[in-house]
């Protein structure tokens, strides 16, 4: 079992960079399928965002009894998109990570993150959720992020 470093961070999960469209994201069809993965969970469309106006979809995902994600997916052109989690432990995160890999994503290989604090200090690396392996995996590798980004 993992544990986890108590800080809390954002953490923004995308296709690789080089096959941006690998998802075909939809909001509609992302929306259907959080709710159905994570029942009592709530998604609504947001008005257009960013210096380019993008769709994007809001979300609150129940992950266990008293634990939710607070999260929001946008997509600045057709197909194209990214989905960040707010305020999340490692191990909560990788949660959504998983179903995301395993549920959402076309291809195990094709789920690849970053965090709000990498990204703020400078750090533009680009790490890649395990294509295999348990909950524990993906909670050890976000984990390992959140630490590497504590040394910058």
């Amino acid at each position: 079992m993992i544990t986890d470093n108590p800080i809390r961070g954002s953490f923004l999960f995308f296709p690789p960079v080089d096959n941006a469209a690998a998802w075909n994201l939809r909001l509609d069809d992302l929306s259907q399928q959080l709710l159905e993965a994570f029942p009592d969970s709530s998604a609504w469309a947001e008005g257009p965002l960013g210096p380019r106006p993008s769709e994007a979809l809001s979300f609150e995902a129940k992950i266990s009894d008293g634990v939710w994600l607070d999260g929001l997916a946008s997509t600045p052109f057709e197909g194209m998109g990214s989905i960040l989690i707010r305020n999340a432990l490692a191990s909560e995160a990788a949660i959504f990570a998983k179903w995301l890999r395993d549920s959402y994503a076309p291809a195990p290989d094709l789920v690849h993150f970053t965090s709000e604090k990498a990204m703020t200090n400078g750090d533009d690396s680009i790490w890649k959720i395990p294509a295999e392996g348990d909950l524990d995996a993906i909670t050890a590798k976000l984990q390992q992020h959140i630490d590497a980004t504590e040394e910058l």
